[in-house]
């Protein structure tokens, strides 16, 4: 099923769980407007501006979550985030061009993965799923903390 132009229903709710997999589906069926909108309001942005983009993380049933120690109160859980890369293309400059030129009305933007080297980009939907506040988070995760991200 397609949820947007060019980001399907089966990459958003895939896991490397093989086992979880058809339980992840079925879970995610109670969300499919919400990832809908992560499609097209976040995804789909980065895609018309950088070209394919690979979802290495969207929908996470509890399960799944559980079994790749995903936080507890995870927006992916809610069907609300994924995690991006955009193969041919530096996370750092993907990411500077989402915070500071895209205008997609995110929740967070985080730039996640062990440093030096970034490993993926998380998007997340902003209100109403977020509180007004809580919007337009820029940040940066190391594997183990967050910090502003700063241009």
């Amino acid at each position: 099923m397609q949820l947007s132009p060019h980001f399907t229903f089966d990459e958003m709710t895939r896991t490397g769980q093989a086992h979880l997999q058809a339980a992840n589906r079925e879970e995610a069926q109670r969300f499919i407007s919400r990832l809908t909108q992560v499609c097209t309001v976040l995804l789909e942005p980065v895609r018309l501006q950088f070209g394919p983009v690979k979802v290495n993380s969207g929908f996470r049933g509890l399960a799944v979550n559980t079994a790749i120690g995903g936080s507890k109160n995870s927006q992916h859980m809610k069907g609300e985030a994924g995690d991006i890369t955009v193969p041919g293309h530096s996370l750092e400059d993907v990411f500077r061009w989402i915070a500071l030129e895209s205008k997609i009305p995110f929740g967070q933007a985080i730039l996640e993965g062990r440093t030096p080297v970034p490993t993926w980009i998380h998007l997340s939907l902003g209100a109403p799923y977020r509180p007004a506040n809580a919007c337009g988070q820029l940040l940066r995760f190391d594997g183990r903390r967050y910090t502003k991200w700063t241009p």
